[in-house]
Order: C-alpha cells, then structure tokens, then sequence
C-alpha cells in the first residue's frame, strides 16, 4: 500500500509541471569570509538571471552591514554611469566591486552586497527588485588558516 501512495504522489508531482527549483536571479560574492586585516580592494560579484524572463540591471551597487538586528547602508554615495544590461534567460554577468576599504569602516561581521534589477512585464509598469550577496568579516590570528590563498579563511 506504502508503495501505491508513494507512486500515486511521485505522478502527481511530476504531471503538474511544478519547478523543482524556484525561478530566482541570485547574486553571490567569492570568496565570502575575509580576513580583517586583509581586506581586498574588490572583490568578484556574479549576478544570474534563473528565470524566464529577460531582466535589466546596471552597474548601481552599495554595501550594507547588519547592525542591532538590522541591516545598515554603510558605502559612500556614489555615480554610476546610466547603463543598462539586458540579462536573457539563463545568463550571467561577473563584476569587480569596489569594498570602499578607506571609505568604510569595516568592523567583524556580516555585511552584503546589494544591487537591483528590473524585470520587466509589458502588461505592467517595471518592477524593481532587489538581490543580496552576503559576506563576513573576521578577525583570524596565527592559528587560522587561509583556504587556496584566497582571502577565505577557516579555522
């Protein structure tokens, strides 16, 4: 009977085309733990369009730090060049961002990187939508160590 159900649910699943994975656009930063005292300039943000849409995003990004139960922009004001990419289905795009090390004052923590994306519906007016790539800041000593060289650091 157990295997009856189990067969009966399986093609009921499979027959109502339901997506396994949630259509998303994902941003990520690597490495995502940096060493406090060894913060780099920038660092690699790559931005995914997993949905079915086209979508457009520019170069617009800022840094926020989560504080007191809340996250907190601490990037400077910045211009960005007016630059549109339309991202298709399916494709992605690596940026350099800039961390502002001179700029902001980078305490051990949890920080991200934020950025937004229209998507657009001809039906409707654009929707902008916002995406995170999250990090962490560490204070590693002598006993720590640094994975590949990479600024990524385990214990």
């Amino acid at each position: 009977m157990k295997n009856f159900i189990l067969i009966i649910i399986s093609a009921t699943f499979l027959s109502s085309n339901t997506p396994i994975q949630e259509e998303t656009v994902t941003l990520s930063v690597k490495p995502t733990v940096f060493n406090l005292s060894q913060l780099p300039e920038t660092v690699e943000v790559t931005m995914i369009n997993n949905t079915r849409e086209t979508i457009l995003a520019g170069l617009h990004y800022w840094i926020e730090r989560f504080e007191n139960n809340k996250w907190v922009k601490v990037s400077p004001d910045q211009v960005f060049e007016d630059v549109g990419y339309n991202f298709s289905p399916s494709v992605f795009y690596t940026y350099e961002k800039n961390l502002f090390r001179e700029e902001i004052d980078y305490k051990v923590g949890k920080y991200r990187i934020v950025k937004y994306y229209l998507k657009s519906d001809y039906q409707k007016p654009e929707e902008e939508v916002k995406v995170y790539a999250e990090f962490y800041v560490k204070k590693c000593g002598a006993d720590d160590v640094n994975n590949s060289g990479n600024g990524k650091w385990v214990r």
